[in-house]
């Protein structure tokens, strides 16, 4: 009987094991398509890394920054909410008349790209001067309403970081 005991013990370890190892595997393949689709998004976005250079320069698409700027909006309180997060692919699809598939790998990219600076202001400075530079100062009022609008989803009304942002576009809008 005590054998019995001890071939089950040793089947049920290796089961465990066997279970744990398709898990990690399983989990490797998710990590794996996620950055694969960063990189599909970034690929259709027209993104290029350049040596030397901050990564909101390898970006030739006004969309592409000013996705990425409602993006830091966003997370000034801390962090992205269902609601601020909806509010993003609204925006992206509205303004931007883009499908929701479309909008969900902007906003995926977006997010991506958007973690590329350990200094949030200074990468909101350089995403509104990027953003003007390759969209035209026409772009000011939509950058002003989406990034209200986005600043507002959570609670109602906009942070003092959104405030500043907002005010940073004005000061350009002339």
């Amino acid at each position: 009987m005590h054998i019995l005991l001890a071939i089950l013990a040793a089947l049920a370890g290796a089961a465990f094991w066997i279970y744990r190892a398709r898990q990690a595997a399983d989990s490797t393949r998710v990590v794996l398509e996620a950055a694969q689709d960063v990189k599909s998004a970034a690929r259709r976005f027209g993104f290029r890394t350049r040596a030397n250079q901050h990564p909101t320069e390898g970006v030739d698409d006004p969309r592409v920054t000013a996705a990425t700027l409602l993006v830091l909006t966003a997370e000034t309180d801390g962090g992205i909410s269902r609601a601020e997060q909806d509010a993003i692919l609204e925006q992206l699809q509205t303004v931007f008349q883009m499908s929701a598939a479309e909008a969900d790998d902007l906003y995926l990219f977006s997010r991506w790209l958007a973690n590329q600076s350990s200094n949030p202001d200074d990468m909101i400075r350089r995403l509104i001067k990027r953003t003007v530079h390759l969209g035209g100062r026409d772009t000011i009022p939509d950058l002003i309403q989406m990034v209200s609008l986005v600043g507002n989803a959570d609670t109602g009304t906009l942070t003092d970081d959104t405030i500043h942002i907002v005010e940073k576009l004005k000061q350009l809008q002339g």
